[in-house]
């Protein structure tokens, strides 16, 4: 069923006429001055402030991030500052060798080798590997061992191979020494 055009005009006069009649209605038309004031406010304030909204709330996500993003930064470098006592400055391999040297003097062990690698860049720190054959009594080794954990340097024991020495200590009577311990350290040493 098809309406003509006269018809559509009709019912549209139709319309147009129950609509006035209803808004005579003095609570009718308060309804719909307050509908249309916010449909009018809405499309004067809210819409244009949309676009703004939206950028101010990307910004206060970003600097929101940032913030997160610096209360971090400050407690890495709080733990930074923490170890820096630990990390001695402008150390060469030379300089590690001679330190170890002269913990090694400290005990009574036997080095039969102490090889300190070239410097190798670890970020803003510098690393050095050091290798070490020593020889005597498990206590002797043990104690060694407990000055590196307690050094004032960052040292780190990357591997350890103890066993029994093949030397021999008591030479007069021919004897072969079996309380001598040879351990080999590959120790990882940061400078800053």
């Amino acid at each position: 069923m098809t309406m003509t055009p006269t018809e559509t005009g009709e019912r549209r006069t139709e319309l147009r006429s129950r609509l006035i009649e209803t808004l005579h209605d003095p609570l009718h038309l308060r309804l719909f001055v307050i509908g249309v004031v916010l449909a009018a406010g809405y499309m004067a304030v809210y819409t244009p402030l949309f676009s703004q909204i939206e950028t101010m709330t990307f910004r206060l996500h970003r600097d929101r991030q940032m913030a997160v993003l610096a209360d971090d930064l400050e407690r890495l470098q709080s733990q930074c500052d923490q170890f820096a006592k630990y990390l001695p400055q402008n150390t060469d391999s030379k300089e590690w060798m001679q330190y170890m040297h002269e913990g090694v003097r400290g005990f009574p062990l036997k080095l039969n080798r102490l090889d300190v690698s070239s410097r190798k860049n670890l970020g803003p720190y510098a690393l050095f590997t050091i290798q070490i054959d020593l020889e005597g009594s498990y206590y002797d080794l043990d104690r060694f061992l407990r000055w590196i954990e307690s050094n004032p340097r960052l040292i780190r024991v990357d591997s350890i191979d103890i066993g029994l020495s093949q030397g021999k200590l008591g030479q007069k009577s021919g004897l072969q020494n079996k309380d001598n311990m040879l351990m080999k350290l590959a120790l990882s040493a940061v400078a800053g």
